[in-house]
């Protein structure tokens, strides 16, 4: 069937690389097939211009452009203005880092904010959906008005002063519904500004999961099936005793920043920062049936990450830091812990202590598992990784010997 004109959700990139280009249009192909009209422009100033000229539904844009020298919070607002007047909505992707970039960015009213280093089809899939249904729906409602007034000017047959005054009254009735349109869409962006903010005190997981209603604030706890992470650095209290106190600061921001984007990457919700350890959980407050896989692919990502930072740190600090990181899978107890006044959600059990005695035995810069996690992987993640078997162990509190393995990237 041959689609409308306006039916077709027309879209502009804004992006200065054809690679990055072509990756976003195939998906939005592959997702939204002949229902979208794709334009690109390189130049930021060609695309300036082309919203002038053309009436677009959708502006996805960079803030990194070669022939601009402003900042990306500059190039932000220009965007902004640009997209303004129209009220376009818009879509930023980009290669640009900065942690009050997204923020900035949802500020200035812009719709979606995507990182280029780690894309997530799935989730990406989703938020464009969301979006263009949004879209559409508006579009869908002019077009449907259009067409009732059509058909009633030919099944009743007006004068042009009478169609004018039904156009007029029509006008003001599409004015009208777009006003509600606009106002739910500010609730919207009020409430993702609150995410947003909010998410740089408390796990983003657990902001959307109250937003929506999903999570509870009372102190009940439930069992549920999770993987649960621990990553600490080794030898660092000695070390830290020989930096500087900004050292130490600057070294912990960095070391928590790479490792927490990794960890939210694949879905895990950062449970509390212990001194330079980590501890998060995969499944939960939000069930996922794959937490096993998003657990172990975390945790080597993150050893892959850390070994990417380590020149660095030696030239700025002086030394060479690794991490040994535990992972274990079954069943705890998560709730909301703590007092009326401060609440902390978290997990507690026997899966716990295991993740945290299996990251304790680590060796530097290895990934060690329970027989809990590797035993329930799937089929193709025997040859995803390499296996090696260790000795069984003795976890306080638990009787008889465990079976652990470390795994390494093939």
């Amino acid at each position: 069937m041959e689609l409308e004109k306006e039916e077709i959700v027309r879209v502009l990139v804004l992006e200065p690389q054809k690679k990055s280009y072509d990756t976003i249009s195939q998906l939005l192909v592959e997702w939204f097939g002949e229902y979208i009209e794709l334009t690109w422009r390189s130049i930021f100033e060609n695309g300036a211009e082309e919203i002038k000229k053309v009436q677009y539904d959708l502006l996805i844009t960079e803030i990194q452009f070669p022939e601009l020298e402003e900042s990306s919070e500059s190039i932000l607002e220009k965007i902004m203005d640009m997209a303004g007047p129209s009220e376009l909505p818009v879509v930023v992707f980009t290669k640009a880092e900065g942690k009050q970039l997204p923020i900035l960015a949802f500020q200035l009213g812009i719709n979606e904010y995507f990182s280029k280093r780690r894309l997530k089809k799935n989730i990406l899939e989703h938020r464009f959906r969301n979006l263009f249904r949004e879209i559409y729906r508006k579009k869908v409602v002019s077009i449907q008005m259009d067409d009732s007034l059509k058909r009633f000017q030919d099944l009743y047959g007006m004068n042009q002063s009478e169609i004018q005054d039904l156009n007029t009254m029509v006008k003001k009735f599409k004015k009208e519904l777009e006003k509600e349109y606009e106002e739910k869409l500010s609730l919207e962006f009020e409430k993702k500004k609150m995410q947003n903010v909010f998410g740089m005190y408390v796990d983003p997981i657990i902001v959307e999961s109250l937003m929506n209603n999903t999570l509870s604030l009372d102190q009940k706890g439930k069992e549920q099936e999770v993987s649960v992470l621990f990553s600490d650095i080794r030898g660092y209290t000695s070390l830290s005793e020989k930096m500087k106190p900004e050292h130490v600061i600057s070294f912990l921001n960095e070391y928590f920043t790479a490792m927490t984007e990794v960890i939210l990457g694949y879905g895990g919700m950062i449970d509390k920062y212990i001194g330079d350890s980590i501890m998060c959980l995969f499944g939960a407050p939000v069930f996922q049936e794959d937490h096993r896989q998003n657990a172990l692919d975390c945790a080597l990502e993150m050893l892959q990450v850390f070994e990417l930072w380590q020149p660095k740190w030696n030239q700025i600090y002086g030394f060479t830091p690794q991490i040994g990181i535990g992972v274990a899978s079954g069943n705890v107890i998560v709730g909301n812990v703590g007092s009326f006044q401060k609440l902390s959600y978290t997990a507690v059990g026997d899966t716990v202590n295991m993740a945290s005695r299996l990251e304790s035995m680590a060796k530097p810069m290895h990934v060690y598992v329970s027989e809990g996690l590797y035993n329930h992987l799937p089929e193709e993640y025997s040859k995803k990784y390499r296996y090696e078997e260790l000795e069984p162990v003795k976890i306080k509190g638990k009787e008889g010997l465990h079976r652990i393995l470390s795994v390494k990237p093939n």
